[in-house]
């Protein structure tokens, strides 16, 4: 269980309006004491994590009996579900029977964290999928299960995966963060990702918060230097060799400094080994730094993407990419990967630009990391544009609403 933090629906107001805040006031009205439990693998780290903390005390707010339950798992666990979730989106690899032994084990061991007495079972990822298998069949009469998926999927890897296929296709419906997604024979919902404007990441900063963060990490000369940063959990599939090439070519002709913060998570065994990787790459390379921060760093973070002139997100695979809309919520213009749910926040040239993903990135993105130090005014101005972006379509308000209309639908249709 987690604690609500102080928070009421009509704090948001200000940010979208008193109509909003009203239907969403009346739809809790409509679902007032339904049972939903969250499902996912981390109270920590990582964007999953990040959206039903500020998610499930408004929701509870609302008047739903909100529970939320993180499965757990020992390494030879989070080392196969990491297989699993990177062959999902493409990388190639061999999904062992020993792995999935310890797979099923740990989903058995963990399923008296199911609450048989609730509406809905809201499930997130691979890691806790297969929990719905060891559901009663009386209990799973009367309960309606939703799986998720936080990730890019490639439409290769779901093809050929059947063993997740055939377990993801036990639940009532799917949600996906892009219609780019492969569905299976499951009745698909899309719901974008969003942020939590009042949270610590996101909320406003005084000069002397944000400068007193960039004291304490070591970083100054923004005028000299204006700093580049790319905020991503150390994974193969973020971008950041291909970032610190870009930024190579960059030095050449115009000072700067390139900031890569992360951090690692419980579910994610590969950090260190990645973290390792760029450590080794930047070796020797000046102004280019690496933070590795602790997950509850929020306000670390919200500084320093303010502190940025650019931000970036060179992403070969990505499910949505909360890091794109942080950036382009601070007023800065992001640079990041034209590949999963990167496109839906990013209009290429006007609040931002997209790259092609992998190796090819690395010309493109110091092109446009050059033009933007090079006209700060044009910088500002798709800055500018990108939080308006994001207040219209990418705010927690939206994606409480659309969770909440995918659960009255799933439950009329029964």
């Amino acid at each position: 269980m987690t604690k609500d933090r102080e928070v009421s629906i009509t704090d948001y107001t200000p940010l979208v309006g008193e109509e909003k805040i009203e239907e969403l006031l009346k739809f809790g009205e409509e679902l007032k004491g339904l049972k939903l439990q969250q499902i996912n693998s981390a109270r920590f780290g990582g964007g999953v994590a990040e959206m039903l903390l500020s998610l499930i005390p408004l929701e509870r707010s609302l008047g739903l009996d909100v529970s939320w339950d993180v499965i757990e798992g020992d390494q030879a666990f989070f080392t196969y579900t990491k297989t699993v979730h990177n062959f999902l989106q493409g990388k190639p690899g061999t999904l062992d029977l020993l792995g999935a032994k310890v797979y099923w084990d740990t989903n058995r061991r963990n399923y008296p964290l199911v609450n048989e007495l609730a509406d809905v079972v809201l499930v997130h990822d691979p890691q806790p999928a297969g929990l719905i298998t060891f559901v009663p069949e009386e209990v799973r009469r009367r309960q309606k299960w939703l799986w998720r998926c936080h990730i890019q999927t490639s439409r290769d890897a779901c093809l050929l995966m059947n063993p997740v296929r055939s377990l993801i296709e036990l639940y009532d419906a799917a949600i996906y963060s892009s219609t780019r997604y492969c569905t299976w024979d499951i009745r698909p919902f899309i719901i974008l990702p969003y942020i939590d404007p009042l949270s610590d990441k996101n909320r406003e900063l005084t000069d002397a918060e944000i400068q007193a963060v960039l004291d304490r990490h070591g970083i100054g000369d923004l005028e000299e230097k204006p700093l580049i940063t790319l905020v991503s959990r150390f994974d193969p599939f973020k971008g950041h060799a291909y970032a610190i090439d870009s930024f190579r070519e960059v030095r050449k002709n115009h000072l700067c400094q390139l900031l890569m913060v992360g951090g690692t998570a419980s579910d994610d065994p590969e950090n260190e080994l990645i973290l390792a990787e760029i450590e080794e790459k930047i070796n020797g390379l000046e102004d280019v730094r690496v933070l590795n921060l602790p997950p509850d760093s929020h306000v670390d973070i919200n500084a320093l993407q303010r502190a940025s002139t650019i931000i970036l997100q060179p992403s070969v695979k990505e499910g949505f990419g909360l890091t794109v809309t942080e950036g382009l919520w601070k007023g800065k213009p992001v640079i990041g990967g034209d590949t999963g749910g990167i496109p839906a926040q990013i209009a290429d040239g006007y609040n931002g630009y997209l790259v092609t993903p992998g190796e090819s990135s690395v010309p493109e993105m110091a092109e446009r990391i050059a033009f933007l130090l090079e006209n700060p005014v044009m910088a500002r101005e798709k800055g500018r544009r990108g939080r308006e972006t994001v207040r219209e379509r990418f705010l927690i308000t939206r994606g409480l609403w659309d969770e909440l209309m995918l659960i009255k639908t799933v439950l009329q249709n029964s």
